[in-house]
């Protein structure tokens, strides 16, 4: 994940690379770096996966890819562009909480050319966005039974008024416990 805040915008992503070990890591770092530059100068999700994609994509001999989200926030009006890379859909919470509507497309480092599409949402003050990668939802217990999305969304919605260190310290808590 990354963020920062460029003329008055939230610039952030989250991704999830395929694979493990030094070469997946290796690969997110890349992803990154990709972030950080091409939305230096890029204030539209779908041309900064793009553009992140068509570089993963180009001699990608170890055939991996990256589930990302990444998305725009104008701080002042609210409006948030995002674009979904086959990851997880975030959560929304605020008065009460929502699984964010996103588009299915594919992860980075698939298709050089493929057409990502950009959505927009909008987030009043207060509103948590919490983004998350398939380690929360996959963590296995003892039993080697997944945790599921059922109760990160119900433990969301239970505190979907609490700060989000207080969330995290949740979600945490959740994962030990499963």
């Amino acid at each position: 994940f990354d963020f920062f805040i460029r003329d008055e915008k939230l610039m952030f992503c989250i991704g999830d690379v395929s694979g493990k070990g030094v070469p997946a890591a290796l690969v997110m770092a890349v992803t990154r770096a990709l972030f950080r530059s091409v939305s230096a100068t890029e204030a539209s999700p779908d041309r900064i996966v793009s553009s992140i994609n068509g570089a993963l994509s180009e001699n990608n001999d170890s055939s991996m890819f990256v589930t990302l989200f990444v998305g725009v926030l104008d701080l002042p009006t609210g409006r948030l562009r995002y674009t979904n890379a086959g990851h997880d859909a975030p959560l929304l919470l605020g008065s009460d909480m929502e699984l964010m509507a996103v588009d299915s497309n594919l992860p980075v480092g698939v298709l050089p050319d493929w057409k990502f599409t950009v959505q927009e949402s909008h987030i009043t003050p207060q509103t948590i966005i919490f983004l998350y990668t398939d380690g929360l939802t996959e963590a296995e217990s003892s039993k080697e039974k997944m945790l599921g999305i059922k109760p990160i969304q119900k433990l969301a919605s239970e505190h979907s008024t609490d700060t989000a260190q207080q969330l995290v310290g949740l979600m945490e808590a959740e994962v030990h416990r499963h």
